[in-house]
């Protein structure tokens, strides 16, 4: 549940830790849930998870094209399935099951990609992942969410199986990340939200890059340029009516 010691005990954790939390709070709320994983239980933040509800958690290995298939075919059975490994093997590997099953024929999942980005730039490039966004954007009913922090990550679990459609949620960054949502606020997947308003220039950003973005608006307000910080957690479908200026010429 949300609170403010909830929300700070999530930031120093991180977003895959909290992950697992949230997951043991979706489970206790859903009987249908269950977690499809390969080989990572533990950098998933699921250890507790799978020794509480060992009904629940499927470890397929590794094989991501298993984890989709074994996902999608409890999905086709009426359960309402997550799935999670690091970002480049729950997306890239495992692509084609991904276009298939869930773009055409509309089988739903929620995609959970750990660790996106360069984070786990120390293991090499076979764990970092830039390209992913852009692929899952091209395959349709996949929608795509970048949480600013965990307590945006919590909001978008939570609303994950009231929606049509499979998900892919991207997290980013590590442990003690920042804090951008500091209390509850109303959240709704494909609506951005602005955290700063200024007239001179617009940071749209998503994922931990935002504290960097607030970060800049900062340093900008200090030489009198006044700058709008959106976060658009939501990269498909984009919130255009935030970023498109309409103008009418007569």
């Amino acid at each position: 549940m949300i609170s403010q010691s909830n929300i700070k005990l999530w930031s120093s954790l991180g977003m895959r830790a909290t992950f697992g939390l949230i997951a043991i709070e979706l489970a206790n709320k859903n009987p249908n849930l269950i977690i499809t994983t390969s080989d990572v239980s533990t950098s998933a933040g699921l250890d507790r998870f799978k020794n509480k509800f060992p009904e629940k958690y499927i470890d397929v290995g590794i094989a991501e094209q298993n984890l989709i298939g074994v996902s999608t075919g409890l999905a086709s059975e009426g359960y309402d399935v997550i799935s999670t490994t690091f970002a480049p093997f729950q997306t890239l590997r495992c692509c084609e099951q991904i276009k298939v099953n869930l773009g055409y024929m509309k089988h739903k999942v929620c995609m959970v990609g750990l660790a996106s980005g360069l984070v786990l730039g120390n293991l090499g490039f076979t764990h970092c992942s830039i390209e992913e966004v852009g692929v899952l954007r091209s395959i349709p009913n996949i929608t795509i969410v970048s949480p600013s922090d965990t307590l945006e990550l919590y909001k978008v679990l939570n609303e994950v199986f009231n929606l049509k459609g499979s998900f892919y949620i991207r997290l980013t960054g590590g442990s003690n990340s920042k804090i951008i949502n500091k209390s509850d606020y109303n959240f709704t997947v494909g609506k951005s939200v602005e955290l700063l308003s200024g007239q001179d220039v617009s940071i749209i950003g998503c994922g931990n890059i935002l504290g960097n973005c607030l970060e800049a608006a900062n340093i900008l307000k200090n030489k009198n340029i006044n700058c709008s910080v959106i976060n658009m957690h939501t990269i498909k479908p984009i919130d255009k009516d935030k970023i498109i200026v309409k103008k009418f010429f007569l």
